[in-house]
């Protein structure tokens, strides 16, 4: 069943709930991990090893990315870019990260899958984040609540204005009505729409 599974295959013991009893599946897992079918990871984290045959690193643990994948797969919780990346990935910032962070509609935490590894981090957003049908829109609230309103300087909002300058105003506008409001009246400037009130 794990080597059907694929290298890097991440696992939890409630995977193989079907297999036996708890107990069963705990004894099960400890012999393969002792023949080295499957490396422990963490407490309660399983992978079916990555073999590399190019460089001859030997056998490797999963990555942060495969672990992210089965804890999305157990959990059922959605993953979006953290404040930082979305501000690289618009042109507002040129600090690139490198550890595993991420905003999410689960709740905060720590997630530890390997000695010595930073941990994924995932900071609670509000799920409105996930259900904008546009991905810049998306960015953008990410980004700009990390700003903050009071914060910004004039590159940023020539930067997104520049950005929006290319996207048809109807590709946004029924994401717009659930943007923070100084966040919409920001881009509805962009377009000229915005009402004095």
């Amino acid at each position: 069943m794990v080597r059907a599974g694929g290298e890097g295959k991440v696992y939890f013991p409630s995977d193989f709930f079907d297999c036996g009893s708890e107990k069963a599946v705990s004894k099960a897992l400890q012999r393969l991990v002792a023949s080295e079918v499957l490396m422990r990871m963490e407490r309660g984290l399983y992978c079916f090893p990555t073999i590399d045959r190019k460089w001859g690193m030997g056998v490797l643990p999963a990555g942060s990315d495969k672990v992210l994948d089965a804890y999305i797969r157990r959990d059922g919780f959605r993953i979006g870019p953290c404040p930082g990346e979305a501000q690289n990935a618009l042109g507002l910032s040129d600090q690139v990260v490198m550890n595993p962070v991420y905003t999410t509609d689960g709740p905060s935490r720590k997630i530890y899958y390997r000695k010595n590894a930073c941990p994924i981090v995932l900071y609670h957003v509000s799920p409105r984040v996930f259900n904008y049908r546009s991905h810049i829109i998306m960015l953008t609230v990410i980004a700009l609540e990390d700003i903050g309103k009071d914060s910004l300087w004039e590159f940023e909002l020539d930067t997104l204005r520049a950005i929006y300058s290319d996207i048809p105003y109807m590709e946004i506008r029924e994401d717009l009505k659930n943007t923070p409001s100084w966040i919409r009246n920001l881009i509805l400037d962009f377009y000229g729409k915005r009402k004095n009130s």
